[in-house]
């Protein structure tokens, strides 16, 4: 399917479709929660689809659109890693290139799907690059990763890049309501997923405002030297580290807007604004630039399958943050 902020990617696809300039390969990329799968599934769809409309979005109801809605059909191959959070391996871009390779049913397109992209290793990098630099004929790659720069760039250079920035507000809210039409804090849901649709209905599904409050108040004590860091990272060993990772960038990005002169109107936590304030006065800014640094890197880090003991790095970290200035 298509989401109603993706209009403006999909005429510049389609247009490249009518005027026979569809590359060998494309790239998706832009910010978390903002349904880049779900437009390269829609774009494999339309291509396939025996009876697309005019703007080029696929009918839906015709027998290959039923195939690619349930992923059989033999034309569309999609690559993910075997288990959530693992990396992308090598032989499976092996099996994509001989897929590629293959002829294709009735002379129709070959579309490879390739999700999350960044999380190929180095090995299934260097395949996909030989698959690249010799494109099949009749044959379309579409790498989706909302982290390009930890694709090899001589793989970037051979794609033309599709970017999905942060949907326009009106748009994003009027389909949030669609939703959840019983929601009144749909614009909260949408600050805190920093503007990104699906993001913000997943937060909603999760129940995240409780977990929330949990991590500002153990961030706020350590910030106003009432509690030490071991004793709040212990309280959060039941959260997933990727929400509170997240949590945290946010808080702290708010801590450095105010030292930078900002005001609570431009802050992403503006209900909590009070509290920032305090802890903004409490903190160092060189402190709270490197905290930040190191969350968005462990953050990375830990979305491309690395392993590593969560609660030692967040114990590290917060300490750090609290040590006197050198």
């Amino acid at each position: 399917m298509k989401y109603p902020w993706q209009d403006q990617q999909w005429r510049q696809l389609w247009q490249s479709v009518q005027s026979g300039r569809l590359p060998h390969a494309l790239l998706l990329t832009g910010m978390v929660g903002t349904g880049k799968h779900a437009f390269a599934l829609h774009t494999a769809q339309a291509l396939l689809c025996a009876s697309a409309a005019i703007t080029g979005d696929p009918c839906g109801s015709c027998h290959t659109c039923r195939l690619v809605v349930t992923n059989v059909h033999p034309n569309l191959y999609q690559v993910i890693p075997e288990k959530e959070g693992h990396a992308i391996k090598v032989d499976q871009i092996r099996a994509l290139s001989e897929f590629v390779q293959q002829t294709s049913l009735k002379g129709q397109l070959r579309i490879a799907v390739i999700y999350p992209a960044h999380s190929m290793n180095i090995n299934a990098a260097n395949a996909l690059l030989k698959t690249l630099e010799e494109p099949a004929p009749d044959a379309i790659l579409i790498l989706v990763t909302d982290q390009p720069n930890h694709l090899p760039a001589t793989v970037r250079s051979r794609c033309q890049c599709i970017l999905f920035s942060r949907p326009d507000q009106t748009i994003a809210l009027q389909w949030l309501r669609q939703q959840l039409p019983d929601d009144a804090q749909l614009e909260q849901w949408l600050r805190l997923a920093h503007g990104a649709p699906l993001q913000a209905l997943r937060l909603t599904q999760e129940d995240v405002l409780p977990i929330r409050a949990d991590v500002f108040q153990g961030l706020q004590r350590i910030a106003e030297k009432q509690s030490d860091p071991q004793a709040v990272v212990a309280k959060w060993q039941k959260l997933d580290p990727e929400q509170w990772m997240d949590l945290i960038s946010g808080w702290v990005t708010d801590l450095i807007r105010l030292q930078l002169g900002g005001n609570s109107e431009h802050l992403l936590n503006q209900d909590v604004a009070d509290g920032l304030v305090i802890a903004s006065k409490h903190t160092v800014l060189n402190k709270n630039l490197q905290l930040l640094e190191r969350l968005l890197t462990s953050r990375r880090q830990l979305s491309a399958g690395v392993n590593f003991n969560k609660q030692l790095l967040m114990e590290s970290m917060l300490i750090h943050w609290m040590e006197p200035q050198s």
